[in-house]
């Protein structure tokens, strides 16, 4: 989790000294020829109502990060330059493998390989801090905590019942007429006819099926009680046996029948199975809430002025 974190603060970091300077009238777009620049793309997202939020979000990181960073130097925290230089080159050949290529894109966006790097290293900074700050916070998660949240959330461990179906459908419009709906229910209840005579259900859904299955014989895959799928067909579904097929269900989008073709029971991972992740999970967990507590300690001792507009 710290890793991943801090990789997108890195990188966050360093696209935005990248793109600052000349950035509003960097091109991200195109419409037959006529360029959409990152101004226009930042002014239309400016108008969106969540924006303002997420807006301060970022900011509130962006001051966070900055917190940490100050912290790094005043316990004398230091960065290679050969880490430096390798995490620049990382970030190089993520956007491009060509060096001149991307020293024009640095000097086009007022920037500098001594800036970027820079950017880099307070990130590396930051990092090293963060990983001496969470091995000072011991964290020990018992067999008799992990098992009491085993316990208490049993759902997140159990596999639900899940069933194999095969599927035709006879499509209608939403505003079918009453002469169209006659008309798919005589489709149906003929299909239907071909079922009880024998015919193979693959056969007969490749033949008269309309859902995109159909070309694999109807055959839908697993679903679940959770599935996006009619409840009609939920219903049905999970009222059969294997090899039972249903009536004709009528729905929104016209009529079905569908076969069951396998069912998985429902099971449950044993604790000792999942007692590691579990612990894992939970360390984690207390970890953001222990550098919660450091970064509003921070804060608190902090002279931060926001000049953000609302």
């Amino acid at each position: 989790m710290l890793k991943s974190f801090i990789r997108l603060l890195a990188v966050t970091s360093a696209l935005l000294i990248i793109w600052t300077g000349g950035a509003g009238a960097m091109e991200v777009a195109s419409v037959n020829g006529e360029a959409i620049s990152l101004q226009e793309l930042t002014y239309a997202m400016q108008t969106l109502p969540e924006y303002h939020t997420l807006q301060q979000k970022v900011l509130n990181r962006v001051i966070i990060n900055t917190l940490y960073y100050q912290e790094s130097v005043k316990t004398g925290v230091k960065v290679k330059e050969s880490l430096v230089d390798e995490n620049y080159q990382q970030l190089m050949t993520s956007i491009t493998t060509d060096k001149a290529e991307f020293d024009k894109l640095l000097k086009a966006r007022g920037t500098t390989e001594k800036a970027l790097k820079e950017g880099i290293r307070k990130q590396l900074m930051v990092k090293i801090f963060m990983e001496a700050l969470d091995k000072k916070t011991e964290i020990v998660i018992t067999d008799e905590e992990a098992r009491l949240f085993y316990n208490e959330r049993l759902v997140l461990f159990t596999n639900p019942l899940k069933v194999r179906i095969s599927h035709i459908h006879i499509a209608l419009p939403t505003d079918a007429s009453d002469a169209e709906v006659k008309k798919g229910l005589a489709k149906i209840q003929g299909v239907e006819k071909e079922l009880d005579a024998g015919k193979s259900f693959a056969a007969v859904a490749k033949a008269n099926s309309d859902a995109p299955d159909a070309k694999n014989g109807g055959d839908v895959g697993f679903i679940t009680q959770a599935s996006p799928v009619p409840k009609s067909l939920l219903d049905a579904a999970f009222s059969l046996k294997n090899g039972e097929r249903s009536g004709i269900i009528k729905s929104l989008n016209g009529f079905h029948i569908i076969e069951v073709t396998d069912r998985i029971a429902s099971s449950t991972h044993e604790f000792d199975d999942v007692k590691k992740s579990i612990k894992k999970n939970m360390t984690l967990e207390r970890r953001q809430i222990s550098r919660s507590y450091f970064e509003k300690a921070m804060a608190d001792k902090a002279d931060i002025k926001i000049s953000l507009k609302q």
